[in-house]
Order: C-alpha cells, then structure tokens, then sequence
C-alpha cells in the first residue's frame, strides 16, 4: 500500500472513530435516569450547551486530521531505510515486541508529562494551552479541542519511537488503540477507569483545579513529582 494511502486510511479510521465511536459512549453514559446520570459524573452541576459543543467542531474535526494524517505518515515511512519500526523481524522476538510496546506507553508518559507542565507557565498558558481548559468540565471532543501547536507537538511525541528504536508495528498499532481510547474516556467527565492508566477523575481534576494531574495515560510522574492531590497521597 502506498504512503499517501496508507496516511488516508489512519485518518479516515481514527478520525470516525473518534466522532462516531466518542459520540455514541457520551450518549451512552450522559443519558438516562437523571440520577443515576449525576452519580456518574464527576462534576454533575456543569454542562456544556450544545452551542458550546458546536463551536469545538471545526477545531476538534482540524486537530484530529493533523495528528492522525503526521502518525499515517510515521505508520507509513517507518517500515522504510528511514524508520525502526518493523511488521516482522527475525532479530527481535516475541519478548522484544512485547517489552517495546509497554515502553512505548513510558515513551509517551515522559515526553507528554514535562511539556504539559510547562504548559501551564502563565505565558504559555495564556499563548496556547488556555483554550484546552476552556471547559472546566470536560466532554470527549476535549481530547483534541486544544492548540494546532499542541496537538503538533502529540503527534510529534506519537510517531517518534517508530524512528528512534525498534518497534512491532502491530505492538505499535495497539499502543496507538489504547491511546485514542484513553483520551475519550479520561475527558468523558464520569467516572470510568482503565486498569493500570491514569484514572479520568485525576484528568477532570486537572481541568477543574489547573494545578495537579499534568500526566496522561500514566500516574508515574505526577506521583514521583507530588503532583496530586491530598487525597491521593499514600493511597
């Protein structure tokens, strides 16, 4: 399959599934018994109009095409004499694969977690990172309602293991599933966790304080850093 092909195909699935996959989860959890609707929710007084919601799309729909068409090409080019990424290898086994791919998620932690923090510096806050906090209470369109620049800078973080050392490329493809599947549900406002990820009331505290929480997908650094809030200490 060619690379302008292959770039075409990431975008077309990872984009529907983002909006069409995304929007039936919020139907599905924020509609219902009005009370059994604020018990999952973890601020259940806030709401976003469907005004609100509509101004995001054409941003949401940009960022989500700019990311997933730089990993389409990363997917693409690093099979090639440019990447380390490989389908199949007879140098690296089955245990190499799987080790690989768990480092991919520490690869992303790191690389994700520092420059998230700076983002929070007044100047670059006010520059770039405000528009993501716009709504204290976040719905899955939040994932990528953030700065071309930020999301340039994830897809960056996203495609640059597939370049600097051997990956699968199927380990790689399940790296970027769980991923995209973390960031609709820790900005899905209710209460649902991943095992072993970041849980998505420290995400919704993070929107709703500003000062603690800068990790995604892992807790790893926001404990190693005291980032956290009282609660959580020694738990």
């Amino acid at each position: 399959m060619s690379s302008p092909s292959v770039v075409a195909l990431v975008v077309a699935i990872n984009v529907s599934f983002f909006f069409l996959g995304g929007g039936l989860f919020h139907v599905l959890i924020h509609r219902g018994c009005a009370a059994t609707v604020a018990r999952r929710r973890h601020q259940p007084k806030k709401r976003q109009t469907r005004a609100m919601i509509r101004g995001k799309l054409p941003l949401v729909l940009f960022n989500g095409i700019l990311l997933n068409g730089i990993v389409g090409a990363g997917i693409a080019l690093s099979s090639g004499p440019h990447g380390a990424a490989y389908w199949h290898s007879r140098r690296h086994g089955l245990i190499y694969s799987a080790l690989s791919t768990v480092g991919l998620f520490f690869f992303y932690h790191f690389a994700l977690f520092y420059f998230h923090r700076a983002m929070h510096r007044p100047r670059l806050f006010r520059a770039f990172h405000h528009l993501h906090h716009r709504f204290k209470a976040p719905k899955f369109l939040d994932a990528l309602y953030e700065h071309p620049l930020e999301a340039l800078y994830g897809a960056l973080v996203l495609i640059a293991p597939l370049f600097l050392f051997p990956v699968s490329l199927y380990g790689y493809l399940l790296f970027f599933a769980v991923v995209g599947v973390h960031e609709i549900v820790d900005h899905s406002g209710i209460d649902l966790d991943l095992p072993l990820l970041s849980r998505s009331r420290h995400h919704d505290d993070h929107h709703r304080r500003s000062n603690c929480y800068y990790g995604q997908l892992l807790p790893v650094l926001d404990r190693a850093h005291g980032s956290i809030l009282a609660d959580d200490r020694g738990s």
